[in-house]
Formats: structure tokens, sequence, C-alpha cells
């Protein structure tokens, strides 16, 4: 018999590692991020090679892929050999939704539901015990790599209700890593700022755009957010830093009002993991004990290092809807550069737009939300969407439709800022406010403003 003091090292750690992720205690896995990078990727390749396995003999969605592939999962050895298994894309989870399911309906304690803001029907993703306890557990992680602890009262600004997996997993989190929680849901902002005058605050979760209108609501109402003693804002759902990493105009905004740090995350109800940012802020760490991050360019080819690309990823450990090569139609790149913080883990850069969405105007590749995100955070500039449509000769027309605040912000104020910042001028439309608002805000279900429209 083999006692597990006897186990070479790395094996000792791949099933400490399991071993937490199952019961969640956050100790016994916290130095893997501070591993030389050879160990991590020993280790994440052992968990990874479970990972299909388990997927491979218990999804009839897998089973059947690996089959008709003709596919034997004992030949997947090595991380490259991961390149031999097809995509997995949102479209076959809507349509095949049951094939993915690994375990029987009795063990699914949670039925979550995404939120089908791409226009496709809504994904049911079934999670059992173990799978609450690893979302729990990357939550946990993941705000304590924003400097989140047990000293903190967070305010979660995510519904709880409606089968979103984001409010439930930020509760878990906070309450894993012993933090005091406010469930605030997606309430008003009125409710929200209330809220945090009867239980002191001192971090926030939730998309930007509604702390800044709390702050908003704060500054109107005669009180002043940056006294709240908020001192950590953890962003989701939109962007905060541009390209090169570098805080856009709402972010700086957002620091400003509430005199607190902004911290960027990406994650989605099919990854049930977080990439966020350390307290050096510089991309958002990947956990390797939880997920394989891959960049691939249209033709689905692994892209340099550095290079944009769409962003592919394969969770580990989940058990009940396992997924492997999972296209996220989100385009970001890999950073490898050494982070000041210790960590040994790649980082993923802020999400530039969704590749569906990508367009293309005078020879200049750009995002809609890049173009929001230059006006965003500016006085001046008040709201605004962006639509996209084909001109007869097939190239892209973009037209931006903006609401101002001032009288002095006029149509050559504009033009100058979005050529100052990202180097490209739209077609622009000056709308009213109201006009605006009801075009954005018309989905605010989940507190997330739709910004663009494709109409091609």
């Amino acid at each position: 018999m083999i006692f597990m003091n006897e186990l070479p090292t790395t094996k000792r750690k791949i099933k400490t590692i399991h071993n937490a992720i199952t019961d969640f205690h956050a100790s016994t896995y916290a130095d893997i991020q501070y591993s030389p990078p050879q160990e991590i990727q020993e280790i994440q390749t052992q968990l990874l090679l479970n990972h299909i396995e388990y997927a491979a003999t218990h999804s009839p969605f897998y089973k059947i892929l690996f089959r008709d592939h003709a596919i034997d999962y004992r030949d997947i050895k090595t991380m490259a050999d991961l390149s031999s298994v097809p995509f997995t894309r949102k479209s076959d989870m809507t349509d095949k939704s049951n094939d993915f399911l690994a375990v029987s309906e009795k063990d699914i304690v949670d039925v979550c539901l995404t939120s089908a803001t791409t226009g496709s029907d809504p994904t049911i993703i079934s999670q059992t015990q173990s799978d609450l306890a690893r979302l729990a557990y990357n939550e946990e992680v993941a705000f304590a790599m924003a400097g989140i602890t047990d000293d903190d009262t967070l305010l979660v600004c995510a519904a709880l209700d409606r089968c979103f997996m984001a409010g439930l997993a930020y509760f878990l989190g906070g309450v894993r890593l012993n933090a005091r929680v406010l469930r605030g849901g997606a309430g008003s902002a009125a409710q929200h700022w209330h809220l945090m005058k009867t239980v002191n605050t001192t971090a926030i979760v939730g998309v930007p755009s509604l702390m800044a209108k709390i702050a908003r609501y704060a500054m109107e109402n005669g009180d002043d957010p940056s006294e709240m003693g908020v001192k950590k804002l953890v962003a989701i759902g939109e962007p905060v830093r541009d390209e090169q990493l570098n805080l856009i105009p709402a972010a700086q905004t957002l620091e400003k009002q509430w005199n607190a740090k902004i911290f960027s995350t990406y994650a989605s109800s099919e990854l049930a993991t977080t990439f966020c940012e350390c307290q050096e802020r510089r991309g958002g760490h990947l956990r390797p004990e939880l997920i394989v991050l891959e960049i691939v360019d249209d033709d689905g080819r692994p892209v340099p290092t550095g290079k944009t690309g769409e962003v592919v990823v394969t969770p580990l450990g989940i058990t009940g809807m396992p997924l492997i090569r999972f296209k996220t139609g989100d385009i970001s790149y890999i950073i490898e550069t050494p982070c000041a913080c210790g960590r040994k883990t790649s980082r993923l850069a802020p999400i530039l737009g969704r590749k569906n969405q990508m367009l293309k105007y005078k020879g200049t590749t750009i995002f809609p939300n890049a173009i929001i995100a230059a006006l965003e955070g500016n006085s001046k500039f008040y709201g605004g969407y962006v639509e996209a449509k084909k001109n007869d000769d097939g190239t892209d027309r973009i037209i931006l439709h903006a609401a101002m605040n001032t009288s002095d912000a006029t149509m050559e104020w504009l033009q100058n800022e979005l050529r100052a910042k990202i180097r490209v001028v739209p077609e622009i439309i000056l709308a009213g406010k109201k006009a605006v608002d009801k075009k954005v805000y018309r989905f605010e279900k989940k507190r997330k403003r739709i910004t663009f429209f494709d109409l091609r």
C-alpha cells in the first residue's frame, strides 16, 4: 500500500487539489499559483486528463463526439493533444442540453439559466453538490485575489433569483471567505445605497454602470459615496480596461467617485470560473486547477502568446455538465510576462469584444464597446449605443447614437474625442436622453446595458 506521504510531490499536490475543490478548503491549494511553471503545467495536465476521461465516459454528448471523430480519450496524454478534440459551441449546448448531463437528474441540486444576451435561447446548466462547492471555491479565490477578506462587508449587486448563476456564485464565494455578505441583488440604485448606509459596506461586486448609478444617486441626494468606506470595486459584465490594460475613462471616474480600487474580472455561466485581477491589476489570473485556456484564430488554430483571438476554455472538475474546448465567442489574448504579485500563472487580458460583433471600418478592426468606452466617464457624455449596418458595397456602416449632458458637447467635440482615443470616427447621430435610455435599458433584468445592435 502506498500512503499519501510516499507519493511523488506532484501527485500529492494533484490529490490535495482534488480534495480542496471537493471540500473547498482554501488553505490547501493556495500555493499552486506560486509554484514553478513546469510544476503548474504538470498538475494542470493531469487534472485535464482526469476531466477528459470523466467527460468521455459519462457525458452522452462527448461519448458521441469521441466516437464520431474516432478519438480514444486514452490517446490524449499531453496538453498539446487537447487540440485533437473538436470545439464545443454555444449552439451545441442550446440544441442538445440533455446530452451534456453526465449524472442522473437525482444528482442535480441546482439549475442555472444563461441570460441569452447574444440572442439565442437560454442555456440550461445543471449543477451537482460538488459543482456548487467548486463554484464557491472559485469565487472565494477570486475575491481573495482582489484583496477581499473576512474583515470586509461585500455588497452583491447581481440577481440571486431567476436561475442566474452570477449572484449565487458571488454569495457562496463571499460566505466561504467569511466576509459579511449583503444580498442586494438586482435592485435599484436607491435600494442599494440605502442598504449600504444601513450596513456599512467596504466592497462591491457588480456591473460598473450600476456602481455609477448608485454613486450618482448618492450625490443627487446630498451624500458622498467616497466617504462610505468602500475600498474595492469588483467589476463584472462590462469592460473597465482597454487593450493596453489602461483604465477606460468610466472606470477612472468610478474610482474617484468611490475612492476605491476597481478590479476587472471575466467569467460566464458556462465557464463557472473567474479570471480576476490581483493587487497589481495587470490582467485576470488563470486558476490552473480550475480551467484550461486557449486562444485561437478564425481557423481554430492556436495564436502566439500576446496575439488576439477567440477565448476557448475547458473548465476542470465539473461533474454535472462537463465541457471540453468551449468556444466563448469573446476576443482577448494571453499575458505571460511575470506579474509583480509573484504568481506564476498566465493572465487573460481584457475582453476586447465579441467575435460576432467585430467590425471593419476603413481598414481598421473595431469593437462597438470600444466606441462607448472611449466616451464614458466624461461628464459631457450622457450615454449612447452603436448600430452596425451594411453599405451597398458590403462594407460595415457604423452609427453612434449619442446623448449629451451639456450644450458645449458638440458633434465636433465627439469626433475629436473618438479620433484621439480610438482613431476611428463613425457616423454620429445626436439623440435625446430618453430615446437612448429606452433603447439601451430594454433588458435591464440583469442590470446589463445593451449598447450594440447588429443590423447587418
